[in-house]
Parts: C-alpha cells; structure tokens; sequence
C-alpha cells in the first residue's frame, strides 16, 4: 500500500531512530510551510526519490458530492489545487534542473533584454515556476507540435546521450521484462513531475507494466487540458521511444486527475480521447472553447491541443 495515515506527533516507542525522531520533525516544519495546517483530516503519501516527497491529499475532498446530468458540461470543472506538497530533497533537485533546461529553452536565441523579460513574474523555484515556465513555452508563439519538441529535447536532456544509446544497444524492448523495468523506473525515478504512483496491471493482458498516477500533479497544478496534452502526455509518450526504444501510451483521465501510462502500447494513431477534451472552466481562455460562444450545443476541444 503506498499510503499511510498522516501523523506528525513524535513517535515515542523505544527503539525509534534519531533519524526517524528528525524526520518527523522536518515534515511537521514543511507541512506548516506547506499550507497544510494540521494531519487531521489528510491522508499522507510518500514517494519520489528515496521516497523523501510527501503529498498530503484531503480525506474529505474524496467524498465530496458529485452530481449527474444528462447533458454533457460546457466546460470542465476547474483544478482548483487541493493537494499539498513536499519535495524531497533528490525531487527538488530534480525540479531545479528541469527547470534550468526548460529556462534554457524558453531563452533560447534571444538577447540579454529579452531574457529579463522572460524572467519577469517568474516564481522563485520549485514547481510553480516548471508550470510558469511550461505556460510560457505554451504562449511563445510556438506551434503543438514545436512545444512538444522542446518538452522532448528538455526530456531527454536529462539523460546523457551516452547511457540512451547503450541502454537502446544492449536491450531489445522486445523482451517481455522490458515494459516491467520501465514501469519501475518511473514510479521511482519520474514521481517528482506527476506526484504519487503506483505500478498496475497492463488492461488487455495483466502484466505488471503500467503505471498509474493518482492524481497527477502537474495537470492539477496547470488546470489546462492541452498543456497536458502537450507538455506530458506527447512528450512523454516520445521520451521513452527515443531515449529507450519502447512504445508508452499516456491515458489522463480528466474527471479525476489520474492518468495510466502504459508501456508496451502505442498510443492510438486516431481518435486518442486526449485530442478531444474540452478547456477546464479556469483556463484563462477557456472561452474559446465555449459553445455558447460559437453557437454550439457540446463543448468544443481545447482551442490550444492541436492535432496529435
């Protein structure tokens, strides 16, 4: 089970190690700065790297109310985050250089002037500035297709091109323990981007080779249908074909926040269900996507996606 119930007191069984002892206290000081004021009423999951992120997912926000309706919304309703998070100290390095690579991008080509510019509003650090930066990418002016590309080449920068081309030349992606190892590698190498996740059953012949994500972090924190399209799901999907020869497949679930991503599987060539949602209600310009603006009866994709 990969979650525990949430509790800051210090343990005072005997036998409890210093380590342990410091621990508790580091997390009490980070969940306060965290906005979580208190365990009571969260659930605490830990993951990432060397397990040393928490995420503190509200117990009541699982059962809140949901209704029905026998017309399709206009609009998804918004992402309004609810879970709070602390990053390890190996996830928060990992957030620091992707954030590095993706600043990198973002300057690329452009003058001392226009790097203050791009600079301009910026958080600090730490995940709300990878989603500033993601959302900057987004509004460069750049095509679908082109932010796909540059998310890809930050990817895959990631790894040094000399461990991707031995891992290609000394694994055939055909071996059936292939699509199990990766599903590894991203529960605990990958978590600092899409928060808690869990290894599951591949649907159509229940291999242990998917994986899947409870409630992803970053679409929670970007509240954009097509940033996760573009920004995680694409990108993704064509970092673990380049970087190591297999076939991903990114399935967002986007009433719930979760997303499967199976290995093994290529994503669908037509009619992936992703190229089809519409805008979250808080997209900044989620008009556009608005029936009742263009004289429409069902929501329309999100103006942003692109073609697959």
């Amino acid at each position: 089970d990969m979650s525990t119930a949430a509790s800051f007191s210090t343990p005072g069984r005997a036998g409890v190690s210093a380590r342990t002892r410091s621990r508790a206290r580091s997390d009490r000081r980070a969940v306060r700065a965290s906005g979580v004021s208190s365990s009571e009423g969260y659930e605490e999951v830990r993951y990432g790297l060397g397990r040393g992120s928490v995420a503190y997912y509200p117990i009541d926000a699982s059962a809140s109310s949901t209704t029905t309706t026998t017309t399709m919304p206009l609009l998804r309703a918004d992402t309004e985050p609810t879970t709070r998070y602390i990053d390890g100290p190996l996830d928060a390095a990992a957030i620091w250089l992707f954030n590095l690579k993706l600043e990198q991008a973002v300057n690329d080509g452009a003058d001392e002037e226009e790097r203050r510019r791009n600079a301009k509003g910026l958080p600090a650090g730490g995940f709300d500035r990878l989603v500033a930066l993601a959302d900057r990418i987004a509004s460069s002016g750049r095509t679908p297709p082109e932010q796909r590309a540059v998310v890809l080449a930050t990817l895959l920068g990631l790894i040094p091109p000399w461990v991707r081309t031995q891992f290609k030349r000394l694994i055939d992606p055909r071996w059936a323990w292939v699509d199990k190892m990766n599903a590894l590698i991203t529960v605990n190498a990958f978590a600092w981007l899409v928060g808690p996740c869990e290894i599951v059953p591949r649907d159509d012949d229940g291999e242990l080779a998917a994986v899947k994500l409870r409630k992803c972090r970053y679409l929670e924190q970007c509240g954009c249908t097509a940033s996760c399209a573009n920004f995680c799901k694409r990108p993704t999907e064509g970092f673990f074909r380049e970087a190591f020869g297999v076939d991903a497949h990114l399935a967002p679930n986007h009433e719930d926040g979760s997303c499967v991503m199976t290995f093994g599987r290529k994503p669908p060539e037509f009619n992936d269900p992703a190229f089809s949602q519409p805008c979250y209600s808080s997209c900044a310009k989620a008009a556009a996507c608005d029936p009742t603006t263009r004289g429409g009866l069902y929501p329309k994709p999100c103006h942003r996606l692109g073609d697959p």
